[in-house]
């Protein structure tokens, strides 16, 4: 049962929301749209600050994201509105939208949809059923229903919406497979291409530095399943949660905290994490581990590096100790993918039971709470108090997820003391909200 006293945030009814959506659109630029396109949020079981070391993640995807009405244009123009409050400033024009967008010429979160039109046009190269014609540009209004800057990944969902909506509004691929055939023509070869899209997009045009995580979920996702992604080539296996979800759930816990991955800390946590794969001589971190590594293997990893310390390795001028914990925090959450991995495998094949499979899940999100506290250290205050509380009240696992410095808890709880957990930890701030962490469908026509 909903404790009604705490603040939900909801998905919002998909139909509503476009009838809504189209008729601003309307109002807005004169004209019917073209096409409406959602694409998911996403929540992280486990596997944070590893998928750009190569490293295993477990998403799901949320019922909450953004959508986007779409019309095309043909003079280069991208004009696009949010309607989000505290984002939205009118209408922005950007022309010659195709090219790579230029530091500080509109506001920041539209660097999100421009940098995802210049990487598509690029890709359009080598995949010609995505070419958009000459002078493509288009409208676009925006609406979504995540918690901005909560950790539930809106910037990756607004990126994989505007890549639907080029791709269903210009491209051959759309204009062959109309509305709603385009999502079942959206094969997972087709949508794993439209990934790495958004990640060159997010990571050449906005300049944040995205693993891919955030992207393959939003766009690869299945409903009702959790995602094990493997990031060293973006393979993923899908596990069905229908058994464990009957009596367990999972909340997203929006501290109402927001984060901001582009203002230098979560830059300098991965670089130090880059400084100890260098002393240890791997591009990649999870190339220091063997294929299926255990407790051992970290610690011999970690003996290693010691030794590298101190006989003198460069570690470019960063804190030796800040990059060793940020060295445990990616080989201890490489670890405990594999371990839940290896978990669900066995629930999905009837080896494990389902209470036993949420009371392992629990204590190894609560882990990773840890890790993210003491080794990554991008954890805060508020954060801290959500876990601690939700367990107290009855919850079985806890952790921050995103990249930190703000954002969302994850919580498993039992569906029975679930007001319980909402009402404890809606005491903490008036600012926190509450969302059904659903494994939802992937991006797709509206």
């Amino acid at each position: 049962m909903r404790d009604l006293s705490a603040r939900w945030l909801t998905p919002g009814d998909p139909q509503s929301t476009s009838a809504a959506l189209t008729s601003q659109f309307r109002q807005i630029y004169g004209a019917e749209p073209s096409g409406l396109f959602f694409a998911p949020g996403r929540a992280n079981l486990n596997g944070e600050h590893i998928d750009f070391h190569g490293g295993r993640c477990l998403p799901m995807a949320l019922p909450h994201g953004t959508y986007v009405a779409a019309a095309p244009r043909f003079d280069g123009m991208l004009r696009l509105r949010t309607l989000d409050p505290e984002l939205d400033t009118g209408v922005v024009e950007i022309p010659d939208a195709a090219a790579l967008p230029a530091p500080v010429t509109a506001p920041s979160w539209t660097t999100y949809v421009s940098g995802v039109l210049w990487a598509l046009v690029q890709a359009g190269n080598e995949y010609p059923e995505l070419h958009l014609g000459e002078g493509f540009g288009a409208d676009l209004l925006i609406c979504s229903t995540l918690p901005i800057g909560g950790g539930l990944s809106s910037s990756a969902s607004l990126e994989c919406a505007a890549a639907l909506a080029f791709v269903g509004i210009g491209s051959p691929l759309g204009a062959e497979h109309a509305g709603e055939g385009l999502t079942r023509a959206l094969t997972d070869e087709r949508r794993a291409v439209l990934a790495k899209v958004c990640i060159r997009a997010e990571v050449e045009a906005v300049g944040a530095g995205t693993g891919g995580l955030d992207q393959n979920t939003a766009l690869r996702a299945e409903a009702g399943k959790l995602v094990s992604l493997d990031c060293r080539d973006f393979s993923l296996q899908r596990t069905d949660l229908t058994a464990l979800l009957e009596d367990y759930c999972f909340l997203a816990v929006d501290t109402g905290q927001p984060h901001e991955l582009v203002d230098g800390q979560f830059a300098a946590r991965r670089a130090e994490a880059e400084a100890a794969a260098a002393v240890l001589g791997v591009e990649r971190l999870r190339d220091a581990l063997p294929e299926s590594p255990s407790e051992h293997d970290v610690e011999l990893v970690l003996e290693t590096f010691d030794r590298s310390v101190a006989q003198g390795a460069e570690m470019g001028g960063r804190d030796a100790d800040a990059c060793r914990r940020r060295l445990r925090h990616a080989l201890t959450e490489m670890l405990r993918s594999g371990q839940l991995h290896l978990l669900f495998t066995a629930l999905a094949s009837g080896i494990a039971g389902v209470d036993h499979t949420a009371e392992v899940v629990g204590r190894i999100m609560n882990e990773g709470h840890a890790s993210m506290r003491d080794y990554a250290e991008v954890s805060f205050t508020l954060a801290d108090q959500v876990v601690d509380t939700v367990l107290s009240a009855g919850a079985l696992g806890a952790r921050l997820i995103g990249g930190g410095f703000g954002g969302s808890v994850l919580v498993l709880a039992p569906r029975r003391q679930v007001e319980k957990i909402t009402t404890a930890a809606a005491r903490l701030s008036p600012r926190i909200r509450f969302l059904a962490a659903i494994p939802s469908a992937p991006a797709r026509v509206v």
